[in-house]
């Protein structure tokens, strides 16, 4: 039965899914290939927040994840951070002269992740 609850399951391979991206975003910074690391940054921390949270991607805004978070008891620090990080792909990824440490977003990325996943547990 749980099987063909979708949201369940999404849910539940959410780190998974997320890590997978993270691999291919890793990959793409050992390439020099900054556009392709920041979309697939951008990827992983969006379908983690949709997948492990049901939240549609139309309604996939900072906001509505900040919201959302909020209530699952993660910390202000950490759904801040989330923030930050995504802001910085998207300001790295449409403006050509922006300048980004990779393996720092990286980082702060995965470790985000990880203290969400500790947190929320479904």
């Amino acid at each position: 039965k749980e099987l063909q609850n979708v949201s369940l399951m999404k849910g539940r391979r959410a780190n998974k899914v997320a890590l997978q991206r993270f691999r291919t975003a890793g990959q793409y910074m050992r390439e020099g290939n900054p556009r392709g690391f920041h979309e697939e940054m951008l990827r992983a921390l969006w379908g983690y927040m949709g997948d492990k949270l049901n939240i549609p991607v139309a309604d996939l805004t900072k906001e509505n994840v900040r919201t959302v978070l909020g209530g699952r008891g993660i910390a202000e620090e950490c759904i801040n951070r989330f923030i930050e990080v995504i802001s910085e792909c998207e300001m790295a990824q449409y403006s050509p002269g922006a300048s980004t440490q990779m393996q720092e977003i990286y980082s702060a990325g995965v470790e985000i992740i990880s203290k969400m996943e500790s947190v929320i547990k479904k």
